[in-house]
């Protein structure tokens, strides 16, 4: 019996930053009975096949032509997953035909690579079980994420420091203590990505964040109050299409409420899935 490949704890941040695929050899797949899974390789070295997300469904769209395909968005504090389901994915088409926007979502799904030429890779989902979540079950998953998420950018910090006079850096982990499926990763994103530190501190920063955001959404009741102020304003301002958060800042300024405010109000809002991003630096309120 051929085990599942693992189901992956990760953010639409290290997702959506991939490009890479990893195709199993012939060995593999004799070695696995003809099932020969293909990996999403991240820039810090998790080779992902099946994820497990919990977000904020904001948008759900039917995209099918002959048959019913749907299309939607979840949100973490990080970023955006992309979910495809169809006809292979009957239990997952149901639940999006039907599902009232925004709501808590768990999704384990495969990771599924679109390379259009030419053009940025397009990563998305093919759920095999979504369900409706809390936002207390959110709250967990981003923390874990972020712990999990956390291990694999230290572990590569630590073998760039280790290994940065090393012209082999592969032969320097040998002798680390790392396991051997996130050496082999780390080995493939250095040669596929060029991963450095920045990148490393970058995603740090990104987690970092979404720790924060998480936090706000609990906050005291005064934070809360801000909240209401702050999504009065954006539903006071959007016309349809979103609001800049320039402009959000200026009407909030004249209004006494200061820039760290709004900005702390926005994430919280994220947070709690009130509102989304639709392209950056654009905040859209859900009604």
């Amino acid at each position: 019996m051929v085990e599942r490949e693992i189901a992956h704890r990760i953010f639409a941040k290290e997702l959506n930053d991939s490009s890479s695929t990893i195709h199993s050899t012939i060995d593999e797949a004799i070695n696995s009975e003809g099932h020969t899974p293909n990996y999403l390789l991240t820039p810090v070295g998790t080779m992902v096949n099946r994820v497990f997300i919990v977000g904020v469904i904001t948008e759900v769209d039917n995209v099918g032509t002959d048959t019913d395909t749907w299309k939607a968005r979840v949100v973490d504090p990080s970023g955006a997953f992309t979910i495809y389901a169809g006809q292979y994915q009957p239990q997952a088409a149901i639940f999006l035909s039907s599902v009232e926007t925004p709501a808590f979502v768990s999704v384990v799904g495969k990771v599924r690579v679109y390379k259009p030429d030419p053009g940025s890779p397009i990563i998305s989902l093919r759920p095999e079980e979504i369900h409706l979540a809390d936002e207390g079950m959110r709250n967990c998953w981003v923390t874990d994420t972020a712990e999990l998420t956390l291990d694999r950018v230290d572990a590569f910090s630590k073998m760039l420091s280790l290994c940065e006079n090393d012209p082999n850096s592969c032969n320097c982990m040998e002798n680390m203590v790392i396991p051997s499926n996130l050496s082999e990763g780390i080995c493939l994103a250095i040669d596929n990505y060029g991963t450095d530190a920045d990148y490393l501190n970058e995603l740090r920063s990104v987690v970092k964040k979404c720790i924060v955001s998480i936090d706000l959404a609990s906050s005291a009741d005064g934070d809360k109050y801000l909240d209401v102020v702050v999504m009065e304003l954006l539903e006071e301002l959007d016309k349809g299409k979103g609001v800049e958060y320039m402009d959000l800042l200026s009407v909030a300024n004249s209004r006494n409420i200061n820039e760290k405010a709004v900005d702390s109000a926005v994430r919280s809002l994220l947070a709690k899935g009130q509102c989304y991003e639709p392209k950056i630096g654009i905040i859209k309120p859900i009604s």
